[in-house]
């Protein structure tokens, strides 16, 4: 997830940002495909295998696909393109020089992300305990899958009805 927003926060840096907020088109692109991303992975979780391992049943993902979806999902999200392009330079002085300050604000989101993704996934470690059971893993596969694919279906959807 921080590198995802690393690529965002340059992209933004480097006046991308700015094009894609005043290009419908671009934008529009951009949600889609995210859109299609999310259904692709929603579907992908309704369709896992899962392996059982001893009494805890373990989803067979590898690391490589974790990080490969995770970067994707969040590299793509056109609503953290506007919110960086939007967001930083409410903070940014002017008469100043202005990478150093939005670099610092960078690093600052990143690392205070990355704090907050460390603690949802410890929390979320914690609580393996409660999935132990033959069918634990495939339930969570499910409601996960099912709000992936909820996500992509109402993003693109989103505004094409009155």
């Amino acid at each position: 997830m921080s590198l995802g927003s690393i690529l965002l926060i340059s992209v933004a840096l480097a006046g991308l940002g700015a094009v894609i907020s005043t290009s419908a088109l671009l934008y529009d692109l951009l949600q889609y495909a995210g859109a299609t991303y999310l259904i692709y992975l929603g579907i992908s979780m309704w369709r896992r295998k899962s392996v059982v391992k001893g009494q805890l049943e373990i989803t067979a993902t590898s690391r490589f696909h974790i990080f490969r979806d995770t970067f994707l999902v969040s590299a793509f999200n056109p609503k953290d393109m506007l919110f960086f392009v939007a967001f930083l330079p409410q903070f940014v002085d002017d008469t100043v020089p202005v990478i150093p300050q939005f670099v610092l604000l960078g690093v600052t989101f990143v690392v205070l992300g990355g704090i907050n993704t460390m603690f949802w996934t410890s929390m979320a470690g914690s609580c393996r305990t409660m999935l132990m059971g033959g069918k634990s893993a495939r339930r969570l596969n499910r409601i996960g899958g099912t709000g992936l694919l909820s996500a992509g279906l109402f993003i693109a959807l989103s505004g094409k009805f009155p």
